[in-house]
């Protein structure tokens, strides 16, 4: 683990994480039973897009604000039509971490490659279940988050 990654995870705590946008869609070909009779493919995306950086003072501190934008998104493909999603999900998070110290752009990257999507993944997890309850169809299973 090199030394920007170790200073990052030290030093950033997460705050919270919050959904930021969102878009879900059912073909308007195919009905949620019909899915069920089809040979169906999984595919999915994941990673931070933006970081933003902020200072912050509360009294006489001095605070870093680090603020990931993290994208996520499946989607179900019929295996014979794969240009043509049946059903897609996707979501932006903001997760929100606090330090008391500014630290280096390599710093911030290094952690965003594989910390931040450890802490955003239950709630994508969660998103895409409970949507796919809404759209009426079976859930689509998101694997548990593996760092490396």
């Amino acid at each position: 683990m090199s030394e920007d990654l170790e200073k990052a995870i030290a030093s950033l705590a997460v705050s919270e994480v919050r959904l930021r946008s969102s878009t879900i869609r059912l073909t308007e070909d195919v009905e949620p039973a019909e899915l069920k009779n089809r040979p169906m493919e999984v595919q999915g995306l994941r990673g931070v897009g933006k970081i933003k950086e902020i200072s912050l003072k509360e009294g006489d501190e001095d605070w870093w604000e680090y603020n990931f934008f993290y994208t996520a998104g499946v989607r179900l493909v019929d295996q014979d039509h794969a240009d043509d999603p049946v059903v897609e999900i996707h979501a932006t998070f903001n997760a929100v971490y606090r330090s008391r110290e500014k630290l280096s752009s390599v710093s911030v990257k290094s952690f965003s490659e594989e910390h931040v999507g450890y802490h955003v993944w239950p709630y994508w997890r969660e998103y895409v279940q409970s949507s796919c309850m809404r759209l009426a169809i079976a859930p689509i299973r998101i694997p548990l988050y593996r760092i490396g």
